[in-house]
């Protein structure tokens, strides 16, 4: 009975991939040509279908940006984390659900393997390692992209410091506070100066002010340094205060700031590493004391 269920479902899910291989078609050349002159967006062809999992990962994206659920911090967290390395929410979302159900599936086929075979499990056991599965198969799409983010905002850091740096030589040089920022986020091919010329230069296009272009880019990237950052500028283009002391002791206050951080990451590092140096020295000494003991117990 068990091999007659496993091989009808095998056979199912073959006729339901040959169905949905059949009934995908390729795109006209007129259709793609109007999808592209449609807003800009969406650049799904009117010959494509939406398939389950672009429903699923849709609704549980609107869940997280318009939902109830898009002021808590962890939305927040992914918004940002998004917005910082650059994925499409939807394709993301379309590999969580993707994750979650093969986490989901997978120990139910196993159990059905195992069936097949001959080694009878419970169906208790496929119950909860798809519980599990479905839990690790969402959250390590989303630990991964989280971890990514920290990486990205660390990096942006980084670069703010040389950033302030280039700003106030371009003020020594009698450029205006416009010119040196737009000068400075142009000197290095590096992503987070792109990002930050691109601000700059739709603010430019736009006709409105340059920190309020920074200042908005940091929220959507969760780096508070860059608000800071366009808060101490727009001093200078509002108030016409001295900007150049202040841009200084900023980035000295960031340099300093990321050398505490690489400290603080060493020595974590090395507090990480003594368990690991304690094992070894232990089986050192008990490879080298071994035979010693062995005689001496042998003795007796």
């Amino acid at each position: 009975m068990t091999l007659v269920v496993a091989v009808a479902t095998l056979a199912g899910l073959g006729v339901l991939g040959v169905v949905v291989g059949l009934r995908s078609t390729n795109p006209s050349l007129d259709a793609v040509w109007a999808s592209w002159q449609g807003p800009t967006g969406s650049r799904r062809t009117p010959d494509q279908e939406w398939t389950p999992v672009d429903g699923l990962a849709t609704g549980a994206l609107r869940q997280l940006t318009d939902g109830r659920w898009s002021s808590t911090p962890g939305a927040r967290a992914l918004r940002s984390s998004l917005a910082i390395t650059e994925t499409d929410p939807k394709l993301f979302a379309s590999r969580v659900v993707v994750a979650g159900g093969a986490g989901l599936l997978g120990p139910v086929a196993l159990w059905l393997t195992l069936q097949v075979l001959g080694v009878g499990l419970p169906i208790g056991s496929a119950l909860i390692g798809s519980c599990i599965g479905l839990v690790v198969g969402v959250a390590m799409p989303l630990a991964g992209l989280l971890r990514r983010g920290r990486e990205r905002r660390r990096h942006v850091r980084v670069v703010l410091g040389s950033f302030v740096d280039l700003i106030v030589l371009g003020l020594a040089g009698g450029v205006g506070i416009d010119g040196a920022l737009h000068s400075a986020s142009e000197v290095t091919p590096d992503w987070a100066a792109r990002r930050m010329s691109r601000a700059l230069g739709t603010a430019r296009d736009a006709g409105t002010t340059p920190w309020d272009a920074l200042a908005e880019l940091g929220s959507e990237l969760d780096v508070p340094e860059l608000v800071e950052l366009a808060t101490t500028v727009q001093l200078a283009g509002t108030e016409g205060a001295r900007i150049r002391q202040s841009l200084t002791a900023r980035g000295a206050s960031l340099r300093r700031h990321e050398q505490a951080e690489a400290e603080s990451a060493a020595n974590s590092m090395t507090e990480r590493l003594f368990l690991p140096g304690a094992l070894l020295l232990l089986g050192f000494l008990l490879f080298v004391g071994y035979p010693a003991v062995h005689r001496i117990l042998g003795g007796f």
